[in-house]
């Protein structure tokens, strides 16, 4: 297995994604069993530093470079394509047998030094064991989210390089409606973007649908809906992607050509689309934060949209403590699964406007903060907030106003829409002051 995992992150330093993965985990050269590579491994890092986070050095050049040291280690370059996942697995294995027989020969020494001490030097013994272990842990922790000084504002304006230089792509989880992803750029990993609308206000379709377009962008995706039952949420799917009434669907009244696009549109794109989409609703005890990204993680999911934050259990439920502090616990421990770590997928969670805030939004012509229940944890915790309203002017013309109501990296923003989800209808119209 040290073979393999060895071999592994030699692939790694000629691919950019890989080796991008092994620069931001990082890997003490101390892991790395053949002495000799250690350089190497060391110089192809740096190498991709150099060179502004965008190159990985080709095979020719490391021949050009290390071809001595390689023949002398007795190492052959693999040639195969590397997942990003098989490098931080290769790392994982690497440390894991360096930190085994370090704590070995650490433990043995303490028990000498301590077997040798006299009384009086055995607390001091105590202390330099501790901070051996300590500084063995340090070595080998997850760099992913710790940058130092002038390498963090070098990488900075290395991805800024990137981003003015590639076109302006929605980067993370899209929200299906393009007006809206251009300007937001996409709902990025780490984040969590706070979908909120009154109660029966078609949150769950809005659902649905971000579920659909990540799902056809080719992204793994799960929707844990906590509400809704699962058939019930493949209906809606059925009726949004085919522009069917769900209203008639339900009640067996479809027109049997609405019924008929729904199977061409199966006939033609289930070889695609067959994989991806996993619609979960969790048993009670496994809908709290950790239940439901660690379910999510399973399927390797990029995008998780989570209807509703009303239904996620607390972990240590108390019905002595105040419900404002349940929920603003549950956005803390949702957020610092995603931010932490690795895996770092972009969420979707719906949300509620408490229905006095659905009268004051009337009242006013527009949302605030204030007006969604539980608003200063959803605020605190979510990268974005946007908030739907619809007058009753509106409902009748099967429209509806978005409202940007928080965001971390763009200018608030609002948009008329065409609002009928129920039969696939979620465009914008353009944008509105209010």
């Amino acid at each position: 297995m040290t073979l393999h995992a060895e071999t592994t992150l030699y692939a790694s330093i000629t691919d950019v994604d890989a080796l991008e993965q092994l620069a931001d985990t990082g890997l003490d050269p101390a892991c790395i069993p053949t002495t000799g590579m250690r350089d190497v491994v060391e110089w192809a890092v740096s190498y991709f530093y150099r060179s502004g986070r965008t190159k990985a050095p080709s095979r020719e050049l490391l021949q050009e470079q290390w071809g001595h040291r390689l023949e002398q280690c007795n190492i052959t370059l693999p040639d195969e394509d590397l997942e990003v996942d098989e490098v931080f697995a290769a790392i994982e294995y690497l440390q894991s047998q360096y930190v085994l027989a370090e704590s070995q020969r650490l433990q043995r020494e303490a028990a000498v030094e301590m077997a040798n001490a006299e009384p009086h030097e055995r607390v001091e013994a105590v202390h330099r064991a501790s901070a051996a272990f300590h500084n063995l842990s340090m070595s080998v922790r997850n760099r992913q989210n710790e940058v130092e000084g002038v390498q963090g504002l070098r990488d900075s304006l290395a991805r800024y390089d990137q981003r003015a230089a590639a076109p302006k792509v929605v980067t993370g989880m899209s929200l299906g409606m393009e007006a809206v992803d251009n300007h937001t750029l996409g709902v990025h990993g780490g984040e969590i973007c706070a979908w909120c609308a009154p109660p029966k206000g078609a949150k769950s379709f809005s659902a649905t649908h971000v579920a659909h377009t990540e799902w056809k962008r080719g992204r793994e995706t799960v929707l844990a809906t906590l509400e809704n039952s699962v058939l019930m949420t493949y209906d809606r799917l059925a009726c949004q992607i085919c522009c069917v009434d769900y209203r008639e669907y339900q009640k067996g009244t479809a027109t049997p050509e609405d019924v008929d696009r729904v199977r061409t549109w199966l006939d033609e794109n289930e070889t695609d689309l067959k994989d991806g989409l996993h619609v979960l609703s969790p048993d009670d005890g496994l809908r709290t934060p950790a239940a439901l990204i660690r379910q999510a993680q399973s399927y390797g999911a990029k995008s998780i949209i989570v209807d509703q934050l009303s239904h996620i259990q607390h972990p240590s439920p108390n019905p002595r403590r105040p419900k404002h502090e349940t929920i603003a616990e549950i956005m803390n421990e949702l957020s610092t699964l995603i931010t932490t770590g690795r895996y770092m997928p972009s969420v979707l969670l719906n949300c509620q406007i408490n229905r006095e805030g659905v009268a004051s939004a009337q009242k006013a012509g527009r949302l605030e903060m204030q007006h969604i229940a539980d608003s200063s944890a959803i605020e605190r915790y979510s990268s974005w907030v946007f908030g739907l309203i619809r007058s009753e002017t509106e409902v009748a013309a099967g429209m509806a106003t978005l409202q940007m109501l928080a965001s971390r990296r763009m200018d608030l923003t609002n948009w008329r829409c065409a609002w009928e989800p129920w039969y696939g209808t979620q465009h914008i119209l353009g944008e509105v002051t209010l």
